[in-house]
């Protein structure tokens, strides 16, 4: 079997991010709503979860298209997971126990050598948060038996507010990297990549033969009926229905789909993922 092609976008991979910094947003507000001890602790431990939730939505993101990233040569699964996971997610749902699996303080390191960014110049502070995150989770009781006293820690709306710069400066930090290394994943370019995977004929060498494509808003806006298309095989035809019926709203016409190879199946896959990750066929 083929090689697939990389079909990341680089928006999706930074979606996470501009969701993230909306909700620190949101933080800030609450913790300038004069919360109680116990509502600043808790929007401060949400504030820290909102970070690693980021990292692994980005690399389930990240690696359902490039699998060959994940260090562990081979993943555990067992029978419950194979029968729950036997749908169109199904390398997302393993992906996602995969993540899970990983230690908290395994996470930031693995997230920069996955996606190989470097990490942001203030990664000590982001390490000194997590440590201060686990110590009240882990550690938030100290008991004097003798004088029968209770302690626990807390942050103040002051810390939360230091830590929600710093975590903005780093997720700023993360979307200039991932905006430069990844600039060449746009929509356009997933396309093309997966096009010329499906289409090898010389038929189809050339992706403007059939699109009207707006390279500066990122789009394919229109099909067009080259007279060549009419001499591909069956199931290039049929295939090239698909791609044109989610840009077109064109007619397709079925052939038995059971005639169609491994290759075929698998490219008829991909394009579906693809087209679910774009929602540009609106």
């Amino acid at each position: 079997m083929k090689k697939p092609p990389s079909i990341i976008i680089f928006n999706n991979l930074i979606l996470p991010i501009a969701a993230t910094e909306k909700r620190i947003i949101e933080i800030k507000e609450e913790v300038n709503q004069n919360a109680t001890k116990v509502s600043l602790n808790g929007l401060f431990l949400m504030l820290v979860s909102y970070i690693e939730s980021m990292q692994k939505e980005i690399l389930k993101y990240f690696l359902k298209y490039r699998p060959d990233k994940i260090p562990d040569k081979t993943i555990k699964l067992n029978t419950d997971s194979l029968t729950a996971y036997e749908n169109f997610h199904f390398i997302e749902d393993i992906l996602e126990e995969y993540l899970d699996k990983i230690q908290h303080w395994q996470l930031s390191e693995y997230f920069y050598e996955t996606l190989n960014i470097e990490p942001p110049t203030n990664e000590s502070k982001i390490k000194a948060i997590k440590f201060k995150r686990n110590h009240i989770i882990h550690h938030n009781m100290r008991i004097n038996y003798k004088h029968k006293e209770i302690d626990s820690d807390s942050v103040d709306s002051e810390y939360i507010l230091n830590c929600a710069f710093e975590y903005e400066e780093y997720l700023s930090h993360l979307k200039s990297e991932i905006i430069t290394q990844y600039a060449s994943c746009t929509k356009i370019n997933a396309l093309k990549r997966l096009w010329y995977y499906t289409f090898t004929t010389p038929l189809c060498a050339n992706f403007s033969d059939y699109w009207y494509v707006d390279e500066k808003n990122d789009l394919i806006v229109g099909c067009k009926f080259p007279t060549m298309g009419d001499s591909l095989s069956s199931s290039e035809k049929f295939l090239l229905d698909i791609w044109r019926s989610q840009v077109c709203n064109s007619d397709v016409k079925f052939l038995n789909m059971a005639s169609l190879d491994l290759d075929s199946q698998n490219c008829l896959y991909m394009f579906l993922k693809l087209s679910n990750d774009i929602f540009m066929y609106s």
